[in-house]
């Protein structure tokens, strides 16, 4: 079976969702975070568009409690994700990755936690059994700089364009909801 690479995103509920997919059914894939599209290429932010953020406000709690998950929406909602990115991928080269990730995720779409906030972030890397200093020398750390670098061009090369998103080999998965074809096909 090919390598499977999930880009993920601690702004967007449905990476939430699809990351709590790939812990329930086991699946061992590297985590990147996505920074955005590729260069060139448009965002198409789901909360610019007014008839797509109500559909999005339904949604996201539809989704999130029907997989048994709880909910309270970020306060606020707008916040820089780079130091929760660099945290992750630390987190991914110390073996704490999903587990670090999930935390994250949860403290801002469960608990309506503000993520930029480094003692959140310690507190999820904790929770995570990561060690909480290691979110902090993160944050400068300039093979952490060189890895999102990477990513970049991954997300360039599997054309990336929102989360969820996983590859394994030639076949691409967008959405949560994609997830589940995803895990039929590693068993397939």
């Amino acid at each position: 079976m090919p390598p499977i690479r999930v880009y993920h995103s601690f702004r967007s509920p449905y990476s939430r969702l699809g990351l709590h997919i790939l812990a329930r059914e086991g699946v061992d894939a590297e985590l990147i975070p996505f920074t955005g599209p590729p260069e060139g290429v448009a965002f198409n932010d789901p909360t610019a568009n007014p008839l797509k953020l109500a559909y999005y406000m339904q949604d996201a709690p539809r989704m999130t409690m029907r997989m048994g998950l709880p909910i309270n929406p970020p306060q606020p909602f707008d916040v820089d994700l780079t130091a929760s990115y660099k945290a992750a991928v630390a987190a991914v080269r110390d073996g704490k990755g999903l587990a670090f990730a999930l935390e994250v995720s949860d403290a801002r779409w469960g608990k309506g936690r503000d993520i930029s906030d480094l003692s959140v972030l310690e507190g999820c890397a904790e929770k995570a059994g990561w060690d909480k200093n290691a979110v902090e020398l993160a944050q400068d750390d300039q093979s952490v700089a060189a890895e999102m670098k990477c990513h970049r061009d991954l997300i360039a090369e599997d054309g990336v364009f929102g989360v969820p998103f996983a590859v394994m080999g030639p076949k691409k998965y967008w959405g949560h909801d994609r997830f589940g074809l995803l895990v039929e096909d590693m068993e397939g």
